[in-house]
């Protein structure tokens, strides 16, 4: 056991430190069969903070909505009319915003060379949605991978990719509602400053706060495909700044098929996205300023896989206020799942100390997460491998206190542990009332063995995620974090 690394000494103090973390509900399946698919899902939140999810079926290209009732969903709604499909796939697809009890949908229509980029509409949060509404202006050539985002009026802007008619010339047009996406103004193209021309296949985000409107995609100059901002300060009528918001130089000669997401937050734009420039997929979060013009500051790496060629992939961000949270899909190996990290002071770095596991079921790969977060609460969909389903997961963000013990320091370690297996460098059977719980309070069956000098603290059945150990001692009580990865 010399080889192990102790981690870190799992206690902290009760009165001077403590830990954010989300505290994850049961998961409830978006649907009770497969018959509807589970590919890329998204989320947004109606009126109340109703979850409404859109996801779809890769084989057939049809899209679906879900809203949840009570603790569980209604039977998905069809979308799409007659024998319309949508270009659908792990990487890009359908995408959903609201503002109160109106949402909107947008999709792209089959066939790629034909099909146009379509929106639907509901006034009732997403209980029924409106036939197809045409939403690009663009005749000549090829629309697709549309984003939107809603203004606080209700108001939807959506962008998308267009070609030319022999599928060259890749950009982004903009196209803005102003009667909540009855109909839509005529394009805008917003990145022509920018040196050469947009990643081809790589999707882009909008997103919008009061005023401010902001474009994220992925720009090919030469080959250095890093992320752009493309700024707007008067509600989207002029494009006048932009600026590299990842700033990583990543030189790749084909299309990586994966594009940022991002959020306007306390005077700036926060970016998150995944590249290859270190050899391997890695997740990453930039701030750029917006006051008094764009300005790029810095680019962090969220926390890697423990094993240098596992990936990370297709992160997504939410938040409000000082509070952001952050999901991508990781694979040690090739098995891939779910992980969060928050912040909740307003500095990036807080990203790096709170990695944490979603998903439940460690069978099968979870993917494409998404996540809304509203007063408090954290919603967040997946793709789950294991069941063919849609996954929600409700979580509230909480503190967590730990305390120091100046007499008595507990080392434990590995932690992470890849088998539930713990070595705490303590006489543990001094300790009292000591219990373990997961992230939801569920008491875990656990064992103590002596190994030596050594207390091995055994759970039985772990799975990945992150499990609370409890203890007192000289009659205080004591929390530890584990581990399971």
């Amino acid at each position: 056991m010399k080889n192990l690394l102790v981690i870190f000494a799992c206690c902290f103090s009760l009165t001077g430190m403590s830990q954010t973390v989300i505290q994850w509900e049961p998961e409830i399946f978006v649907t009770e069969g497969t018959t509807f698919g589970n590919t890329r899902p998204r989320i947004t939140l109606a009126a109340n903070d109703v979850p409404v999810v859109i996801f779809g079926k890769t084989s057939t290209g049809l899209l679906y909505t879900a809203r949840l009732n009570g603790s569980s969903f209604d039977t998905p709604v069809t979308l799409l009319p007659g024998t319309v499909s949508s270009y659908l796939t792990t990487w890009t697809g359908p995408d959903i915003a609201s503002k109160g009890d109106t949402v909107i949908a947008v999709f792209k229509a089959m066939s790629m060379d034909l099909g146009k980029v379509y929106a639907l509409r509901s006034i009732d949060g997403g209980i029924t949605f409106s036939d197809t509404i045409r939403v690009d202006n663009h005749d000549s050539g090829h629309a697709w991978m549309p984003s939107l985002d809603m203004d606080e009026n209700g108001n939807p802007s959506i962008v998308y990719m267009a070609h030319d008619a022999s599928m060259t010339n890749p950009r982004y047009n903009v196209v803005h509602s102003i009667d909540q996406g009855i109909t839509y103004q005529p394009e805008m193209e917003i990145a022509l400053s920018i040196p050469d021309e947009a990643c081809d296949c790589c999707p882009a985000e909008y997103v919008i706060d009061g005023a401010q409107h902001a474009l994220l995609y992925r720009n090919n100059d030469l080959n250095i495909r890093d992320i752009y901002a493309v700024y707007s300060n008067d509600d989207g009528l002029t494009f006048s700044e932009y600026a590299n918001v990842a700033e990583l130089n990543w030189f790749i000669n084909s299309c990586p098929s994966t594009g940022p997401h991002g959020m306007f937050n306390n005077g700036k734009l926060i970016t998150v996205f995944s590249s290859r420039v270190s050899g391997t997929y890695r997740t990453y979060i930039s701030e750029t300023s917006t006051n008094p013009t764009l300005s790029f500051q810095s680019t962090t790496m969220v926390t890697p896989p423990v094993n240098l060629n596992g990936s990370q992939n297709y992160p997504r961000i939410t938040g409000a206020n000082d509070t952001i949270v952050l999901v991508w899909q990781e694979a040690e190996t090739s098995n891939t799942e779910i992980y969060s990290a928050i912040i909740t002071t307003g500095t990036i770095s807080e990203i790096l100390n709170s990695k944490a596991l979603v998903n439940n079921s460690v069978q099968g790969a979870q993917t494409n997460p998404d996540i809304v977060y509203a007063n408090g609460k954290v919603h967040c969909v997946f793709q789950d491998g294991n069941s063919g389903k849609v996954i929600y997961k409700r979580g509230s963000i909480g503190t967590l206190s730990v305390s120091t013990l100046n007499s008595n320091p507990l080392s434990i370690y590995p932690n992470p542990s890849k088998t539930g297996f713990f070595y705490i460098n303590s006489s543990i059977e001094t300790l009292n009332n000591t219990s373990v719980t997961n992230a939801i309070g569920q008491k875990c069956a656990f064992k103590i063995v002596k190994d030596g000098t050594q207390s091995i603290l055994i759970l039985d059945k772990a799975t990945k995620e992150e499990y609370f150990l409890s203890f007192e001692v000289n009659g205080l009580k004591e929390t530890s974090v584990l581990i399971v990865e």
